[in-house]
């Protein structure tokens, strides 16, 4: 326990120094994007979670000599890299899976396509790492996929997806073992510390950073937790995608007063 103590604090403050570096990099670079409210800031921010993830990992493989620990940090990484591709040269006239893969059969591959064909092929690769039965193969490159894809849809506002991945790893860390809590600590240890810039819109994590989020929870989910859950878990999850190829997320969340305080609240 007191190693994952250490992490958390470590994680914290660590982020908390790089934001500055990161978001000078990318201002530096022209790397910014018209946000909600229209203002230019700087995307691909999600960047600032990789120097902990990997200090993190290799706390974990020293402290646990688990086969987790390499899976996890390729994982992350791969899904965070994939976002970087949406977030420097993504086009946004095709959206939903729907849209991408429409327009992929006419000979298009859009980044959103591209993220979906290699994050699937990721979440099958670490799938593989924790089992060989068939079905829990394709049941944990559900989740994975569709937990990366998640944090995805809800990073349209300020904080939203910030605030629904810390809530989503409470019971995650509760239910998992000690090395796994190693991981995502360090993690949302990270999350934390980018929270402010992320909710008073002075940069955007991108999906560099909403995949991080989504995968790093997905792939310990995966891990952790029996047949039952990660099937209730993955229902949930499609269920959410069905309903967001035929309605916004923000509108739904806008029209909920509860859901609308939650939302905006601290921006």
């Amino acid at each position: 326990m007191t190693i994952i103590i250490i992490s958390f604090v470590l994680g914290f403050i660590s982020t908390k120094i790089f934001i500055g570096f990161f978001k000078g990099m990318l201002t530096q670079a022209g790397i910014v994007r018209q946000n909600y409210m229209g203002i230019m800031i700087p995307v691909g921010m999600g960047l600032v979670f990789l120097p902990y993830i990997i200090m993190n990992a290799c706390i974990a493989d020293y402290f646990h000599d688990e086969k987790v620990v390499p899976y996890y940090i390729l994982g992350v990484i791969a899904m965070s890299l994939a976002g970087v591709v949406d977030d420097l040269v993504g086009d946004r006239s095709s959206s939903g899976f729907k849209g991408h893969f429409k327009a992929l059969f006419k000979g298009t591959l859009t980044t959103g396509a591209f993220k979906a064909l290699f994050g699937g092929a990721v979440a099958f690769l670490i799938s593989l790492s924790f089992t060989k039965e068939i079905f829990e193969i394709i049941l944990n490159t559900l989740l994975i996929a569709l937990a990366t894809n998640f944090f995805n849809l809800l990073d349209l506002r300020p904080g939203r997806a910030l605030k629904i991945y810390t809530v989503s790893c409470i019971p995650v860390l509760i239910f998992s073992s000690e090395v796994s809590r190693l991981l995502l600590g360090g993690m949302l240890s990270s999350a934390l510390a980018y929270f402010w810039d992320d909710i008073k819109a002075r940069t955007m994590m991108g999906d560099s950073g909403s995949n991080v989020l989504g995968a790093s929870i997905g792939i310990i989910a995966a891990y952790e937790f029996g047949i039952w859950t990660k099937i209730a878990i993955l229902a949930a999850l499609i269920l959410v995608h069905a309903v967001s190829e035929k309605y916004s997320i923000t509108k739904i969340i806008e029209s909920n007063r509860l859901l609308n305080y939650i939302d905006k609240l601290g921006r």
